[in-house]
């Protein structure tokens, strides 16, 4: 077996809305005629995992914007992560 991993992401405070601490790795969102490909190093797609676990915990209707050259490779496109109703 191989080893686990823990993310840990801060309790939702309405006041500052979502937010995630970050790796700094790389990570990109490309969209071509296949569908939407999700690419990153393991610390990448950790943040991404952080980002989707800090919205799942906020309120419906919450969401990121994580954008190129900012959160996301600068090649990428960009992405929201949204928390919809249950």
């Amino acid at each position: 077996m191989g080893t686990e991993t823990s993310i840990n992401v801060p309790e939702y405070d309405p006041s500052k809305g979502v937010v995630s601490s970050s790796e700094g790795g790389e990570l990109a969102v490309a969209v071509d005629g296949s569908g939407v490909v999700v690419s990153g190093d393991p610390a990448g797609l950790r943040d991404l995992a952080r980002w989707c676990l800090a919205v799942a915990n906020a309120q419906a209707g919450s969401h990121v914007h994580l954008d190129p050259g900012v959160d996301l490779s600068r090649e990428s496109a960009s992405l929201v992560v949204e928390l919809t109703e249950s």
